[in-house]
């Protein structure tokens, strides 16, 4: 009986237009019949209509605050885990040190190395800076997205905010909080999304509440940072150049634009190993992707959410004309914004998180219209109905959505993280073991093995070479791009002395996760593999793979068994495994 509640709550959580329509038609239905019935009536001072001092404005308070208490306490909870809850995070994390160490961000295709990814230099320099200053551990690689997704927060408040303790502006922060919570734990990962969401926020703030010349610049360089975490980002700016229009005119939209130029390209200026040649070279192979179907569904889901609450408030106005009329832009702007998210968004690995960086945007929105409408003093008794089931259908969808998602993210967050537990104490332990040989990790299997291979950003940070990150891969195999002959050449030269591949399982056996599903090393390259290393150990999670240019290893191995076994750990015999 209970699994069978709670199937219904996911089912609801899920399916947000549904769930939005539903109690949007009850909320409506009892709000009809209440006014026809005159038993109570409508008033002017509820929720309803303009806020009142009262006990709703302090359980409007509470609660809000409330939920931006969690919303923080959750990114500091994951910040201080040893582990990563997305796929993308481990390389993020790694180039993130890479670059700030001098090496190249961006492979050419016939280097040796394959690690570079699709994302703008922005992500990892911002992410390398904390590394820097804060010394390379798994906390400072998460710091920059915490610091990211509660700035936007922030922004968006003081955007919003017409008065000291403003309710409408801090319960549409809120509004944005459950929003969030929709998609999972996306918000909190070592990606691009939160500090999208930073730069949409303070791109925001700056364009409604700066002064002129101070707007103009933070609005550019906003807008090229975002460009470069994501070289579609101008998408998500075309709403905040919108407002930049309405208050200062074509000229400075112009001035705006060619400063954002500047910013987008100053960091290949600055940063010698970051290659604009060669992260075009990525960005076109992308090209070559293609789209997909599987998540449209999801997506379409997610946007129609985000929408049909200004979709409501624009109906329930008393005057919409005057509405349309006075906000024709940024509606406007709604189009093509939300139609070229949904477009990139079926790219293939791209899914509904790609419309995270419109929630500041559109809940700004939402608070300005609601503000002079829903909540407005100008207000028809006949109108209060809708009204009233738009504001509940919006916040119920939204409180049975985002609690549902994010309570369940973070439980399998912590479940897929206890599968591994001491994963960082057996990397870290291994490295201690052989001071003196560069050490890399493997992929090998799926699920759990292939999560045990995230922690790969602790051999980096420890300056291990990098060789082969298996995201790379993916992303340049889509296109037809196979590994390098300077790849196969890197492995029999023992560039790597020891792989940590995950325990029992066969190295580089990986399946791509990009239709059509095939092999994501090729039965060559593991064959070259096997040719060149020769398992001779292992430890709790991984089997150690040494290169056979290292016999004088072997000599060692005894020496470093009994302190391998002391952490729980097993080391093999001194000879090879079978």
């Amino acid at each position: 009986m209970l699994r069978s509640i709670l199937d219904i709550f996911i089912f609801f959580a899920r399916h947000l237009v549904l769930t939005f329509a539903v109690i949007f038609v009850c909320a409506w239905f009892f709000s009809r019949r209440q006014a026809c019935s005159n038993r109570t009536g409508f008033s002017k001072d509820t929720l309803f209509g303009h806020l009142p001092n009262g006990p709703t404005r302090r359980w409007v308070t509470v609660g809000s605050l409330g939920l931006l208490g969690i919303f923080g306490a959750i990114g500091v909870w994951y910040m201080n885990i040893n582990g990563f809850a997305g796929e993308v995070e481990p390389v993020v994390s790694c180039l993130s040190w890479l670059v700030q160490s001098g090496q190249p961000l961006y492979n050419d295709f016939d280097a040796a190395e394959r690690y570079s990814v699709l994302y703008g230099p922005s992500v990892f320099l911002t992410n390398g800076l904390f590394l820097k200053i804060l010394g390379p551990s798994l906390a400072s690689a998460k710091l920059a997205s915490v610091f990211g997704t509660t700035g936007s927060l922030i922004f968006l408040y003081a955007a919003l905010a017409r008065r000291q303790r403003d309710l409408i502006a801090l319960g549409i922060t809120a509004l944005a909080v459950l929003y969030y919570w929709t998609q999972g734990f996306a918000v909190y990962l070592v990606r691009p999304d939160a500090l999208l969401l930073f730069a949409v926020g303070l791109g925001l703030f700056a364009a409604v509440r700066q002064r002129r010349w101070l707007a103009l610049l933070t609005v550019a360089a906003t807008a090229g940072f975002a460009i470069n975490l994501k070289a579609h980002g101008a998408v998500y700016f075309l709403p905040i150049f919108v407002l930049v229009l309405q208050r200062y005119g074509r000229r400075d939209v112009l001035l705006t634009g060619l400063g954002t130029l500047v910013f987008v390209i100053s960091p290949f200026f600055l940063y010698p190993q970051v290659s604009l040649v060669n992260y075009l070279g990525w960005l076109t192979n992308a090209m070559g992707h293609g789209l997909e179907t599987h998540t449209l569904a999801l997506t379409f889901r997610y946007a129609g959410f985000l929408l049909l609450p200004i979709i409501g408030v624009v109906l329930a106005a008393s005057d919409r004309r005057r509405v349309l009329r006075e906000n024709r832009l940024e509606l406007a702007a709604l189009v093509p914004v939300y139609g070229l998210t949904l477009l990139l968004a079926s790219k293939p690995g791209a899914g509904p998180v790609h419309l995270l960086p419109l929630v500041p945007t559109t809940m700004y929105l939402l608070g300005t219209l609601a503000q002079t409408t829903v909540f407005g003093r100008n207000l028809l008794p006949t109108r209060l109905p809708l009204r009233q089931a738009l504001v509940l259908a919006t916040v119920f969808t939204a409180v049975l959505s985002g609690s549902v998602n994010a309570y369940r993210a973070v439980r399998f967050v912590d479940y897929q993280i206890g599968q591994t537990p001491e994963l960082a104490q057996d990397v870290q332990e291994i490295m201690r073991l052989y001071p003196e040989l560069t050490i890399s990790m493997a992929c090998g299997g799926e699920n759990k093995s292939f999560r045990a291979t995230w922690l790969r950003p602790l051999l980096v940070f420890a300056d291990n070479p990098l060789l082969i990150d298996p995201i790379s891969v993916m992303d340049s195999s889509l296109s037809g791009r196979g590994l390098s002959p300077e790849t196969y050449r890197a492995l029999s030269e023992g560039r790597v002395s020891v792989w940590l591949v995950p325990r029992s399982e066969v190295p580089f056996d990986k399946e791509n996760w990009y239709e059509p599903h095939n092999e994501l090393f090729p039965s060559k390259f593991q064959e070259h593999f096997r040719a060149c290393y020769t398992p001779r150990g292992h430890s709790r999670y991984f089997d150690l793979w040494f290169w056979n240019g290292l016999p004088e290893v072997e000599a060692e191995m005894p020496h470093y068994a009994a302190g391998f076994g002391g952490m729980g750990a097993v080391m093999a015999p001194v000879q090879s495994l079978p």
